[in-house]
């Protein structure tokens, strides 16, 4: 029987009018979203006796074992900054993932909030994605000159303003 966190994730999700898949004999829900910079895979695992629901977006940009010290920068910099979740570095598979989690009371499980750590993972994942490409893709000869504080000083990857309707 699934959890009643577990039910309330599913529903926020059919709100929401998302396209997920449930993975057989666990409490979980994977989904792709197409975002401004990049397709964003999300994985979202409930722990449904603890009250926990895991967001956890993936980066699809494989980091290579060279690249890794620099796109660690990024990500150690970038998690100073945010407010929910962090950014994290499988170092040996070199993939990028942003995780956020969050603690329900007992049978309060808003679907608001399960909606929102969705948008979040994706927000966030999809906003690193062009400097990631960015370390990604610099030559190894040319990574002593690569600056990640410069980079991310860069404003010509951000999305564009939403207009006024």
């Amino acid at each position: 029987m699934p959890s009643a966190l577990f039910a309330a994730t599913l529903s926020a999700f059919d709100d929401q009018g998302w396209i997920y898949r449930e993975v057989p004999d666990a409490e979980v829900i994977e989904a792709d979203f197409e975002a401004h910079h990049t397709k964003v895979p999300l994985h979202v695992q409930i722990h449904g006796e603890a009250n926990i629901a895991s967001v956890v977006s993936r980066s699809t940009i494989p980091v290579p074992k060279t690249h890794r010290m620099h796109v660690a920068e990024l990500i150690m910099r970038t998690n100073k900054e945010l407010n929910i979740g962090n950014f994290e570095l499988d170092w040996d598979s070199g993939l990028v993932m942003f995780r956020v989690t969050n603690i329900f009371p007992a049978l309060h499980h808003d679907e608001r909030i399960i909606a929102t750590l969705v948008h979040a993972s994706i927000a966030e994942m999809d906003r690193l994605t062009p400097f990631l490409g960015e370390i990604c893709q610099t030559p190894k000869s040319e990574l002593l000159l690569l600056m990640v504080t410069d980079l991310m000083r860069r404003e010509d990857f951000l999305p564009p303003a939403p207009e006024d309707e």
